[in-house]
């Protein structure tokens, strides 16, 4: 139908020229043309279908339109000529009605005469090449001979002297009946030459003609081309884009085809007038091109600091060759549970600090706060590809509550949202509302392209790429390959390439990575993260790092008292000290000292990481009375270190008989005040059931406490219920501290 089409928009184009210039006719246009009245040249257009009976079987609807549409067009100076060996039921009353002029060679048989001429005088034709021309209803009725153009062409035939040979007979009806054949001394040549018909000549010299001619306008163009390339829609390189770049949104798709209009043209997708979209195909058919488009696109227009990017790859990792471009924040895969749960709490910050920024300068898009705090706050994409197995991630129903969030609420913000899906059935109608613009290329059910595009007579090729867009109503486009390649794989090295050359020609700041928790942390890659030197610097005795944040969590010497070590099981208990160890121990000797109170001797592999190690009984109470005297010391001159004082099981001490446990509340409750801190260490059903003074002492003084088991496991301290709380690892833990409780990943040697 885009030839229809394409024929229906050439019949409007001459209606549009004649109404301007005031004819109704071509043959008054040309003549205005000649006259030099008017400056387009507007030649007779033939429409030529060589049998016919084929198209009008395939396409009768067709056929039928395009009859009628060269009626309409004859005094615009369309034509129609229609051929065809068998016009029995193919020449019906509209098409022999709408045809004035009628030629008839030899036909089978007196039927088909009949269906021509309605007469059967085409069937007694015996002569190649003689016609009947019929105008009308007879108002020309005429035998004639018509020109052959398969003679050789022989241009000098006349100074050569050839002559025609050929003997005639004239029949009674008029009609030349051949009495020999004409050789013209063909059986004398030795060099036979393989000499151009006639046909051939003149089409050789009309194609060097028209060579020298202005060309016209097409009445239509060429079918869009399988590969077009983004490099060709928009030549500019990357650099010189970032050096004007002003934060556009206005992102390349591809080519589209207007047959309405005549017309190819580039067509893009602006986010900032147009905003989210969603892409719907069936495997295979250019989902992950898309996206990959759209994104390098967007980047070759943006610096990093103007756009920032998040890449959800739930399909075949087609978005992975992007994850060096330096605009792209993180990227996520379907078992990312960790990330995802932590870009859904950073958007959620990103969002609420953006509607207060946007507060306090009385604005509601990201546009004019730019221009009025002068400030250019990024623009966020946010790329889903294959949005189907966003149910099969274990934080699906999360994320998609979050994308619904972001889709309704975060244009005005600067964040878009672009989802390519397999299937109409995978994304809820709350979520597909909040997208204006929806592109279908192939689906597997052709229904469902109309479901999403809306009516449409558009048969969906099996062209990766080729899809349906709306122009006021559904067109067809291809979609632009982001790099030049031969092959999927030769264009992905080009995709790798160029968003690596991006990223070495970006030194400015780049976009912050969702932080994650690596499976073990070492104390040398511990110690190396800033945060942690930060704290050092501070006086800050650091403990772990937040699981959120991934940042240094630790507490300020100055503000430290003791510590309860808290757990369920001896394997958490064990590790929480050991890692208290390994930290306190890479800490400056004049920060602070480290004593191990180890009456089990379960730590004893670790006395050479502490400045004291004790797991005599008697010894350890003498410790406790020389503490005593030290408090006294340290009140008269507070020049002192910190002394951190570890006893792993509270179990021990207390069922030691030589224990006198109100004095050791009372040395504990002036100890830190005086720099001498304790961390007493127990299972959880001890301190919380055991009826001895210190274990009630402990439960209900404690204010600071590492609870190295599930919150809601426990009592003691304060909590917020959490039904998907999981088992901490043996390396996690809980830090209490102002009655709040950050979960750590603590360190391993």
């Amino acid at each position: 139908m885009r030839a229809l089409t394409s024929i229906n928009a050439e019949i409007h184009r001459r209606e549009r020229l004649f109404a301007a210039n005031g004819v109704n006719h071509i043959n008054q246009y040309q003549k205005k043309y000649k006259l030099g009245e008017v400056t387009e040249p507007l030649p007779h257009l033939f429409l030529i279908s060589d049998e016919f009976a084929e198209l009008k079987q395939e396409q009768p609807d067709f056929m039928s339109a395009l009859v009628s549409t060269a009626r309409t067009g004859r005094s615009l100076g369309i034509h129609l000529i229609l051929a065809t060996q068998k016009p029995a039921g193919v020449v019906n009353d509209q098409i022999w009605s709408n045809s004035r002029f009628k030629i008839a060679l030899k036909v089978a048989d007196r039927q088909d005469s009949n269906e021509m001429l309605h007469t059967p005088d085409a069937a007694e034709i015996t002569q190649t090449g003689r016609a009947y021309l019929q105008v009308g209803n007879n108002e020309v009725y005429e035998l004639f001979q018509s020109a052959w153009s398969g003679a050789d062409y022989q241009p000098d035939k006349d100074d050569q002297g050839i002559e025609d040979q050929t003997i005639y007979a004239i029949n009674a009806l008029g009609q030349y009946d051949i009495l020999n054949d004409d050789l013209s001394g063909l059986e004398d040549v030795e060099d036979i030459r393989q000499v151009p018909s006639e046909l051939d000549a003149i089409v050789h010299h009309l194609h060097d003609l028209t060579q020298t001619l202005k060309p016209l306008a097409r009445p239509w163009l060429p079918p869009l081309a399988i590969r077009v390339y983004s490099q060709d829609l928009r030549p500019s390189a990357f650099q010189d884009l970032w050096q004007q770049s002003t934060g556009s949104l206005k992102a390349l798709i591809g080519l589209v085809d207007l047959p309405s209009q005549q017309d190819q043209r580039i067509i893009y997708h602006d986010f900032e007038t147009e905003g989210n979209l969603i892409l719907y195909a069936a495997p295979g058919m250019g989902k992950s091109t898309f996206l990959q488009n759209l994104i390098m696109d967007l980047t070759r227009q943006n610096t990093p600091e103007l756009l920032h990017c998040y890449l959800f790859d739930f399909g075949t990792n087609g978005l992975l060759p992007l994850r060096s471009l330096p605009h792209v924040a993180d990227s996520f895969m379907m078992e990312d549970s960790e990330k995802i749960t932590k870009f859904i709490l950073r958007m959620k910050t990103e969002m609420a600090t953006r509607k207060k920024r946007f507060s306090q300068y009385g604005v509601s898009n990201i546009k004019l706060y730019r221009q009025l705090s002068g400030e250019q706050l990024p623009e966020i994409m946010i790329m889903i590809d294959s949005y189907d197995g966003i149910k099969e991630a274990e934080t699906g129903e999360a994320l998609e509550a979050m994308i619904q969030t972001l889709s309704r609420d975060g244009g005005s913000l600067g964040i878009n949202v672009v989802i390519t899906a397999g299937r109409t059935g995978v994304i809820k109608s709350a979520l597909q509302a909040n997208f204006k613009t929806r592109i279908s290329l192939k689906m597997t059910d052709n229904n469902d392209t109309r479901n999403i595009m809306g009516r449409h007579d558009y048969t969906m090729e099996d062209i990766p790429g080729r899809g349906l867009i709306l122009v006021n109503k559904p067109e067809v486009f291809q979609t632009a390959l982001p790099a030049r390649g031969e092959d999927s794989v030769a264009m992905l090295q080009a995709l790798q390439e160029e968003a690596e050359e991006m990223a070495a020609a970006w030194t400015g700041p780049r976009p912050n990575r969702i932080p994650v928790v690596p499976e073990k942390l070492s104390l040398e890659d511990f110690m190396a993260k800033p945060s942690v030197q930060e704290a050092i610097q501070d006086d800050q005795l650091p403990l772990g790092l937040d699981t959120v944040e991934v940042k240094s969590v630790g507490i300020a010497l100055k503000q430290l008292t003791h510590m309860l070590v808290m757990s369920d099981n001896e394997e958490n208990l064990s590790f929480t000290f050991k890692s208290l160890i390994i930290v306190s121990n890479a800490l400056s000797s004049q920060t602070i000292k480290t004593l191990l109170l180890d009456m089990d001797g379960t730590l004893e592999e670790y006395q050479q990481k502490v400045n004291t190690y004790l797991s005599d009984k008697e010894t350890i109470l003498k410790l406790i009375q020389q503490v005593k005297i030290e408090i006294e010391k340290r009140k008269q001159d507070n020049r002192w270190i910190h002394w951190l004082i570890l006893i792993p099981s509270i179990e021990q001490l207390i069922q030691d008989n030589g224990f006198n446990q109100d004095e050791f509340i009372e040395v504990y409750e002036e100890a830190s005040k005086v720099g001498i801190h304790f961390v007493i260490g127990g299972y959880y059903n001890f301190i919380n059931t055991n009826i001895s003074i210190l274990a009630k002492y402990l439960k209900n003084h404690s204010r600071i406490a590492l609870i190295s088991m599930k919150l809601s496991s426990q009592n003691i301290f304060d909590k917020v219920y959490n039904s998907k709380e999981q088992r901490l690892l043996h390396d996690e833990t809980y830090l209490y501290y102002k009655n709040e409780s950050i979960k750590l990943k603590l360190v391993s040697e």
